[in-house]
């Protein structure tokens, strides 16, 4: 009993980060657009606050309209990145290793980033687009490729 119930609470990473990109993608575009900002001036005051630049002599408002593709593609990347390894952790708990775990992993994810950009087709100021589906795949490649590289230095 102590092994199904691991089995099912593995997916539960997996299950959340879904739920998380599901989320970020139903916003409208106005308020994922404040979302980045957000982020964006997140990352500035640490940037300035670890002395790496001087927001007094800087217009900040073309800093953010610079920053904000920048930001919300990496967004992309990481957030399908972490799918993409939430997805591997559960299905090691469903016994498959090597080449199956990895690609198993990347088609669902994959399957799940051209869902995510089909569902934005409908939220108001947003687009699908293709590119934002190559985009999350980066992430996804990245990930692929080291849990791939890791699973041969370990035979």
């Amino acid at each position: 009993m102590k092994d199904s119930l691991k089995r099912f609470l593995a997916w539960l990473p997996a299950i959340l980060i879904a739920l998380a990109i599901f989320l970020f993608s139903h916003q409208p575009a106005e308020e994922s657009t404040m979302t980045s900002e957000s982020i964006s001036q997140m990352l500035l005051s640490l940037a300035n606050e670890l002395k790496m630049i001087d927001l007094k002599d800087m217009n900040i408002k073309d800093i953010y309209f610079a920053m904000a593709t920048p930001v919300r593609k990496s967004a992309h990347m990481i957030e399908f990145a972490a799918f993409d390894l939430s997805l591997i952790f559960a299905l090691w708990f469903w016994e498959k290793r090597g080449k199956e775990l990895v690609e198993t992993a990347f088609t669902i994810a994959f399957v799940y980033a051209c869902s995510d950009e089909f569902h934005q087709l409908f939220i108001p100021g947003r687009a699908g687009l293709v590119t934002d589906v190559l985009i999350d795949s980066v992430g996804l490649v990245i990930v692929s490729a080291g849990i791939s590289y890791w699973l041969r230095k370990q035979k």
